[in-house]
């Protein structure tokens, strides 16, 4: 089974845009067949980095449901999104 690490970020360090280390907290997520949700955000994260080992699609919100129509993403990359504290991500495997 593949997993979705979820790294969670408070700033941009400095000009270059990168997340400031150590991060606030980090998380792995099962990528399923079944939408699975992680813990809610820390008060602290404004920035997730999310490392999908499995192609996959994402949907963030306060009980996020992720379904073969939402962001997909393309196994082995990094992405980065600006997110509210206290929401969760949910994650689905790719069809």
């Amino acid at each position: 089974m593949a997993n979705l690490h979820i790294t969670e970020v408070f700033d941009i360090a400095g000009s270059m845009q990168i997340p400031q280390m150590p991060p606030v907290a980090e998380q792995v997520l099962a990528i399923c067949a079944a939408s699975a949700a992680s813990v809610a955000f820390s008060a602290r994260t404004r920035f997730i980095c999310l490392t999908p080992k499995a192609d996959c699609h994402v949907a963030v919100g306060d009980t996020p449901v992720a379904t073969t129509n939402s962001k997909p993403l393309t196994a082995g990359q990094d992405y980065y999104f600006g997110v509210t504290p206290g929401r969760k991500v949910a994650v689905i495997a790719a069809a």
